[in-house]
């Protein structure tokens, strides 16, 4: 084991699970498209019984997320409270039973007594640190597959829930220094720092969990050429209480609309969309749903 490093550790399991999450997604999207929306709520049970035959962690917890976005579908009243980012980092470092908030002390104990014993080699010029691969490799496997990214947007409409205030609106274009302003009073109600992440437009501010603009692309992103564009109802969600406080968002997102229908036309992820926006109450008119993710935004 002598001479190992950390990526030496990471990328065969990293590349085994996102196999392994290739393949629950396209076994449950296809199932998915043969029951009716409110039959869904099967699947839910089907992903459990998978859950159950499984023993790596990281394989349980997608399966667990599969399950939980199948639950949440038929009803969409109450939003999960799985957070995929987290249950990643546990399973990824060997601690599924151990309290998330003990994991980086405890991970770096674990680092320093690798490196002490020569199983780590750090290369000159790296240094061990507590965002390492293990935080990485988590992130990136939350983009990998639709149900972890499904909840991640989830998660992040009920930090939205949870702040006082996440977006300051203004009626006139803002300058960059009442930018600046906004953004201070938006921090200071949510008792927030500097580092926790920002979305600036012409008209307003939005805390990080808001940044409708990194959602909207990461979804396309992942989505533009699905035939099953499940992570836009998981959008229409989000934007909801967005759009509700931010008039002027629903203008973004109609051009974004327009521009991508003018350049492939209405497939099946337009379509989701465009229902998604009417029911967000913009000024788009969609006839009909063409798959069971559209037909659950027109049903909801």
């Amino acid at each position: 084991m002598s001479g190992m490093t950390l990526m030496d550790l990471i990328v065969p399991l990293r590349d085994e699970i996102e196999g392994f999450i290739a393949r629950v997604d396209e076994e449950f999207l296809s199932m998915y498209r043969e029951y009716s929306v409110f039959e869904s709520i099967l699947l839910h049970d089907e992903a459990l019984e998978r859950e159950k035959q499984e023993v790596e962690p990281l394989k349980k917890a997608y399966l667990r997320a599969a399950a939980e976005v199948f639950k949440f579908i038929p009803m969409s009243s109450n939003l999960p409270k799985v957070n995929i980012y987290e249950e990643f980092v546990k399973g990824l470092s060997g601690m599924e039973y151990e309290e998330y908030s003990m994991f980086a002390d405890r991970r770096l104990e674990r680092m320093l007594e690798k490196w002490k014993r020569g199983e780590i080699v750090v290369k000159e010029g790296e240094r061990l640190r507590l965002d390492d691969e293990i935080l990485e490799t988590a992130r990136y496997l939350v983009n990998v597959g639709v149900f972890s990214k499904y909840l991640q947007i989830l998660e992040l409409r009920r930090q939205m829930d949870e702040v006082k205030e996440f977006c300051k609106v203004s009626e006139k274009p803002l300058t960059k220094d009442e930018s600046l302003v906004l953004l201070a009073e938006l921090m200071d109600e949510n008792d927030l720092d500097a580092d926790a992440g920002t979305l600036e437009t012409k008209y307003g501010v939005f805390l990080g969990c808001a940044n409708w603009f990194d959602v909207l692309v990461d979804v396309w992103r992942m989505q533009k050429d699905a035939e099953e564009p499940i992570l836009v109802s998981a959008l229409y969600i989000y934007l909801k209480p967005i759009v509700e406080k931010a008039e002027f968002v629903k203008e973004y997102l109609e051009k974004f609309y327009r521009r991508q229908l003018r350049q492939y036309g209405e497939t099946p992820f337009l379509n989701a969309c465009g229902i998604a926006l009417m029911k967000l109450g913009c000024d788009v008119k969609v006839e009909e749903p063409k798959s069971r993710s559209a037909e659950i935004v027109w049903y909801w």
